[in-house]
């Protein structure tokens, strides 16, 4: 198993084995062409519960996309570590990873039965108006979609042109709010 763990990481390149679980993973596209992938992201978990950040760029995301399945644990090292994204950070870390074209990775096959599977800071539903604006942090939250909206434009007062939006009611046991 690794050598280090997600809380150790310091600014910088890496070269030491970082044992890690890929929590979720998702691909982000150009909202301006769906086509074209800009990177793809990865929530990772280490055995202590730690998590970070990471993300890989295209051309090397086709190298490690195959090797990588979401639920599964890896072995990585040769990565670099760099200061979090100011926006839509995934969880709260003041770091993450980039995958380079120097990264090994190399799949965990006996893991420890505690190795944490998820991790998610749950937003209570009736805060989740006050978290519309906050571009920060993605937001957790539990509930079911029940309606959206179509698309209209709305004209925020930190900007000069019109940003396309829509109103999605999410319920939870107890009530419905409109976010």
């Amino acid at each position: 198993m690794g050598d280090v763990s997600i809380g150790s990481l310091m600014v910088g390149n890496y070269s030491g084995c970082l044992c890690i679980r890929a929590s979720r993973i998702w691909d982000f596209y150009d909202p301006r062409d769906e086509t074209k992938l800009l990177h793809t992201d990865l929530v990772l978990i280490d055995k202590e519960g730690n998590s970070i950040h990471a993300q890989i760029y295209p051309p090397i995301t086709e190298m490690f996309k195959p090797l990588i399945k979401e639920g599964s644990v890896y072995n990585i090292s040769f990565i670099q570590v760099k200061k979090s994204n100011r926006m839509y950070k995934p969880v709260k870390n003041d770091i993450m990873i980039n995958f380079t074209r120097w990264t090994t990775v190399e799949e965990v096959v006996e893991v420890p039965t505690a190795f944490p599977v998820i991790t998610y800071s749950l937003t209570p539903i009736n805060k989740l108006p006050s978290h519309v604006e906050d571009r920060e942090y993605f937001t957790d939250v539990i509930g079911t979609v029940t309606g959206i909206s179509g698309v209209s434009p709305v004209r925020p007062r930190s900007q000069q042109a019109d940003t396309l939006k829509r109103t999605v009611t999410i319920r939870d046991a107890r009530s419905a709010v409109h976010v």
